[in-house]
């Protein structure tokens, strides 16, 4: 029988933008502790990234998948048409995915995968890409119990003061 999953998973809207901004400040600087700058992780700054997060959740290019256990949003996914310039159109990418620290290992973020796959599927797309930072070792486990594997695309991220190492994984949908 499958496991089913305590998560309700719903699309964002415009009034999620705040929670959806708290949960990444508040994973970012728990997660990528000792992998990025302290001074950069302690400045991040929930009121910004949430504009940010208003402008994505209203665009066109894809959409916000939100994991919540009663009322409580613990989660997101950002699924979109891949942003890789050479990728075909059939591929989809999870722009980002985010579970807030205290549910972690809870469901929520296999939840979530899920919903992407599921979009990803249902929109024609056949395979579903995401960039993983690889010194993030918790992260990289996740993503090939989820059926993803790297496929050797590599890029760097130049940030002020670090400079950030990225892997792509992929999967069929």
């Amino acid at each position: 029988m499958p496991e089913t999953s305590p998560y309700l998973v719903r699309k964002a809207s415009d009034c999620d933008a705040a929670r959806i901004a708290e949960i990444q400040v508040k994973t970012w600087q728990a997660a990528y502790r000792g992998l990025m700058p302290d001074a950069f992780l302690d400045g991040l700054d929930p009121l910004e990234r949430a504009l940010v997060w208003k402008r994505i959740v209203a665009g066109p290019d894809g959409v916000v998948f939100l994991a919540q256990k009663d009322a409580h949003v613990v989660g997101f996914c950002d699924v979109l048409p891949s942003r890789d310039t050479a990728a075909p159109p059939e591929i989809a990418e999870i722009a980002a995915i985010y579970v807030e620290p205290c549910a972690w290992g809870s469901g929520a973020g296999r939840s979530l995968i899920s919903a992407a796959i599921d979009h990803a599927r249902d929109h024609g797309f056949v395979m579903i890409t995401l960039w993983v930072l690889a010194t993030n070792e918790r992260a990289k486990r996740f993503y090939a119990a989820a059926g993803f594997e790297p496929d050797g695309a590599e890029k760097t991220k130049e940030r002020p003061g670090f400079t950030l190492h990225e892997l792509r994984y992929r999967r069929e949908v």
